[in-house]
């Protein structure tokens, strides 16, 4: 799941939908377009996601029954605890879940959500990125349908970078290891310019995804495939990749001019850090690029004022009925000056030469075991995740797909100037899955209470700290740090 703040969620997916819906052109198709009388299927969706879900749900609803979107609550913890408690009650009326990318593995072995039918599962194998599609698996089935998808990028000042570099940074996707982000942002700073590198420090599941990335591109991995032996230390590879992790970490927090707010950092602070202009680099999910084109119309980001005279567009009032949209022209302009001063690139190699591995977000739609209607159920979940819905979620939703074929779309393209970079991030070589096991939730709270406050242990000693946390959950000794 994209873990960031949800007010930034909702007016970067404003953005961004004013955009795609502009440019993109293409009909929505509804599943059979007739409501059903009788059966009526229930979605369970995330919050954050409930709008564009339920439209989505109207549109897959057939003559033999309805589908009716409902919203979860809004924390992820509290969407989890909510589905559990009606899969454990046996309540009758849920019958699709939407599930944090890192809850298959749990829900599965609980019993609480239904294997796919082998058809089914042979189908999203030939369509669904790779990447979206393990947090999709538990122990070689699969047990739910991605819906959408995410991934982390690097964003950077190009202005100040080109300062650093003593050149013009061309039109191919920049290629940076950890090592040179830390050692550019101390240039950057000798030379006037913006320090900071922003990242998910604080102690919560963001830092957790970015020890994760940085762990599995260093060629180590927190559990094995069989979701029970830790292996962060099991061999001297492992135990080095876990070190080197920690150690970009610390190097991250303690670098010359970084964030005094660093280890309290979230998605929303890493945004705001690099759109007041403190900062040169950023880690994060590809809303930061539809808010920096928001809040630089509105005078916000100090170097991007030149997107002024697109306010009215990017900023309509609350109360504005039929508000225009960016023609496709405006669009490329306005991403141009946008990407001369704020621009994206590969997610940070550890390994010079060799592409990380990012950890993929997004939600997945799982059949409930409580379901009444599983024939009905599934068929359903088919239509929530086919091609017109995922372009619905694209368009309303601002959520990147799961279907590789979506992002070659010319116009998608256009509003979205890095999905090229987002689907290569996708691939079953370059997308890292936190750990698919039943006890991830355990390990998570474990293991963000030993890494926080980033930067102040020692990277060998804490390696051994974390192997003795992650063993513990999954002897599951309890969740109190």
């Amino acid at each position: 799941m994209t873990i960031r703040p949800r007010s930034t969620r909702r007016h970067a997916r404003r953005a961004a939908a004013a955009g795609l819906a502009a440019t993109m052109g293409v009909a929505l198709l509804a599943g059979c377009g007739t409501e059903g009388s009788g059966v009526t299927l229930n979605v369970y969706a995330p919050a954050d996601g409930a709008t564009v879900t339920k439209e989505v749900a109207q549109d897959c609803s057939t003559s033999e029954y309805t589908v009716v979107g409902h919203a979860l609550p809004k924390q992820a913890d509290d969407q989890r605890l909510q589905i559990a408690r009606r899969a454990n009650g046996n309540d009758r009326t849920m019958d699709i879940v939407g599930l944090d990318v890192n809850w298959t593995a749990e829900f599965a072995e609980a019993g609480w959500i239904l294997p796919f039918p082998d058809e089914q599962a042979a189908a999203a194998k030939k369509t669904v990125l790779a990447g979206p599609l393990k947090t999709a698996m538990w122990q070689d089935k699969q047990y739910a349908a991605p819906a959408w998808t995410n991934t982390q990028l690097l964003w950077y000042r190009k202005d100040a970078l080109e300062k650093v570099l003593g050149r013009k940074i061309g039109p191919g996707p920049l290629k940076l290891t950890w090592d040179q982000v830390v050692q550019y942002a101390a240039k950057s700073g000798q030379l006037g310019g913006p320090t900071q590198i922003e990242a998910q420090a604080a102690q919560y599941e963001g830092v957790v995804v970015w020890f994760n990335s940085l762990l599995e591109s260093a060629g180590g991995r927190m559990v094995a495939d069989d979701g029970k032996t830790v292996t962060l230390t099991d061999t001297p590879e492992h135990r080095a990749a876990t070190v080197k992790a920690l150690s970009i970490m610390k190097a991250v927090a303690t670098a010359p001019g970084r964030d005094p707010s660093f280890t309290q950092l979230d998605e929303g602070a890493s945004r705001l850090g690099m759109e007041k202009g403190n900062a040169i680099f950023q880690v994060n999910w590809p809303f930061v690029f539809a808010s920096a084109q928001k809040n630089g119309a509105a005078g916000d980001v100090p170097y991007l004022t030149d997107l002024a005279k697109f306010n009215d567009l990017l900023n309509p009032p609350k109360d504005a009925k039929d508000a225009p949209s960016p023609t496709v022209a405006q669009l490329n302009e306005i991403n141009t000056l946008t990407r001369q001063k704020f621009d994206f690139a590969p997610y940070p190699s550890v390994i010079a030469g060799k592409p990380a591995k990012t950890t993929v977000g997004g939600i997945n739609f799982a059949v409930a075991k409580t379901t009444r209607y599983e024939k009905q159920a599934f068929e359903a979940l088919a239509c929530l995740t086919n091609e017109a819905a995922e372009r619905k979620y694209a368009v309303k939703g601002g959520t990147p797909p799961i279907l590789a074929k979506l992002y070659d779309d010319a116009e998608f393209r256009k509003a979205y100037p890095m999905a090229n970079l987002i689907r290569d991030q996708l691939q079953e070589a370059t997308a890292a899955v936190r750990p698919i096991t039943p006890q991830y939730q355990a390990m998570s709270t474990l293991l963000q209470a030993k890494l926080a406050p980033v930067g102040s242990w020692d990277p060998d000693s804490l390696a051994d700290e974390l192997t003795a946390a992650a063993q513990k959950a999954m002897d599951g000794k309890g969740l109190v740090p």
